[in-house]
């Protein structure tokens, strides 16, 4: 099975947020696709209309209601292919046929999409191994896809319908309430079976539109970065922070050391590579609590880069 490669360089931008970028980066990743079999939905073909059946190259592990249905012919957009994926309940999986490599951090994204007129659900994604289906692994990731209405109590709705945009993309609106992408970051050691990826309505009832799905694996593991998504910031510590003095399973939970406990050593590596080296955990708890946006990290970053380097200036 190939993949395919690919290089992601931070952004310029300007002053402070443009060096945050830089000092902030940690280490540079590469990417390479994973290839899912019938990622968009595109058959069974509806012909432009709606199928009650199993995406092809899927499996059901539960009784799911699921369908495909024609993105335009229901008036959405921004989609991938012609068809997009309905389901009302369960979950839905597919066995990619490729191991965990260790030292390697698994990132799945997906888009979905609010359509107007219909109550929807949560939808939860991420990774299984073959020999463990139904149990995940890592940090899920999730939509909220009736949040996108601003009067269903999620602070982040903006009302957007009918327009699929991924999960990376709505973990940047706002809090990040709406959505983030799933993480899996292995150690030294890998999960024995193959890589699965799953699709799962978490609220059970009403329904959930996805589409496009995506597998990435990303080489080398960042010293501090918990999360898995390449950078050491204050979202890493929270982690850590609320975990501390804790056992846990894995390293996306605050475990940086491997040693099953969430400790000070897995503090010290987070702040040893960080640009938060002379902070303190209360005055990193503070901070947190001033800016409780998780995508206002890096500019908070910035802002404490820009003010030390004033220090020093004077």
């Amino acid at each position: 099975m190939t993949r395919s490669t690919s290089h992601s360089h931070p952004s310029a931008s300007h002053g402070a947020v443009a060096l945050a970028c830089l000092l902030l980066l940690g280490a540079s990743a590469s990417a390479v696709s994973i290839p899912i079999v019938n990622h968009s939905f595109e058959g069974p073909d509806a012909a432009g209309g709606y199928l009650l059946e199993t995406p092809t190259g899927w499996t059901s592990l539960d009784s799911n209601n699921e369908f495909v249905e024609s993105i335009t012919g229901v008036g959405m957009s921004g989609g991938d292919g012609l068809q997009y994926l309905g389901v009302e309940n369960g979950t839905l999986y597919q066995d990619l046929g490729v191991s965990f490599q260790p030292g390697m951090t698994y990132r799945v994204d997906l888009a979905s999409a609010h359509r107007e007129g219909f109550t929807h659900g949560e939808v939860e994604f991420g990774v299984f191994s073959s020999d463990a289906i139904g149990t995940d692994l890592g940090t899920a990731g999730f939509m909220d896809i009736q949040g996108v209405w601003d009067g269903s109590g999620n602070p982040d709705g903006d009302n957007l319908w009918n327009v699929f945009r991924d999960a990376s993309a709505l973990n940047q609106i706002g809090s990040g309430a709406l959505g983030r992408v799933s993480t899996f970051t292995v150690g030294g050691t890998a999960p024995t079976g193959n890589i699965v990826v799953f699709i799962r309505n978490s609220t059970g009832a009403a329904r959930v539109n996805v589409d496009n799905i995506r597998l990435e694996e990303i080489s080398g593991i960042v010293l501090g970065d918990v999360n898995g998504d390449g950078n050491v910031l204050l979202d890493d510590y929270a982690i850590i922070r609320d975990n501390f003095r804790m056992n846990v399973a894995t390293r996306n939970l605050g475990d940086l050391s491997g040693d099953g406990e969430v400790d000070f050593t897995d503090f010290l590596e987070w702040r040893n590579n960080s640009e938060f080296g002379g902070l303190s955990m209360a005055q990193l708890n503070a901070m947190l609590q001033s800016v409780p946006e998780p995508t206002s990290a890096l500019l908070v970053s910035a802002g404490v880069l820009g003010a030390a380097t004033r220090r020093r200036r004077s």
